[in-house]
């Protein structure tokens, strides 16, 4: 599977880009995943920046998943023959009601509002820990 995280802006705090990376390399063994920061993080710039795939939406309106549920969604996507999803991640002021309507699907991490470049670390985390259960790894939550 081939993720697009699709962010607006930069990150700011040396501790953001640390947890990012570490993800970034720990997610090689399972899947390509690749960043797209957005300059202004207009409506075109994402739909650009996504063409050809699978669109997500991260909004605190979207559904709710643990990560066994996600690890199934997947299951799901890899039988439709869905190999390349976005993740879009608004800015400060989230993702505008066009983005939200346009995207295949919404999800959300909870109803509480994240900075948007803490949503980015946690979306990682999320991913990296669904193909670890697809993997096979042990997850200490099941059952």
């Amino acid at each position: 599977m081939k993720w697009r995280i699709i962010t607006t802006g930069k990150l700011s705090f040396p501790w953001l880009r640390e947890g990012v990376q570490m993800y970034e390399t720990r997610m090689q063994r399972f899947a390509t995943l690749e960043r797209v920061e957005l300059k202004k993080g207009t409506e075109a710039e994402y739909l650009q920046a996504s063409a050809g795939c699978r669109c997500i939406a991260l909004d605190e309106r979207g559904k709710n998943f643990s990560t066994l549920e996600l690890s199934r969604k997947l299951d799901d996507w890899d039988l439709q023959g869905i190999r390349d999803v976005a993740l879009w991640i608004g800015g400060a002021d989230g993702l505008g009601e066009v983005l939200r309507q346009r995207a295949d699907e919404r999800w959300s991490f909870g109803k509480q509002t994240l900075m948007h470049e803490l949503a980015l670390l946690i979306c990682m985390e999320q991913i990296y820990r669904v193909h670890c259960v697809q993997a096979g790894h042990p997850y200490h939550r099941e059952g």
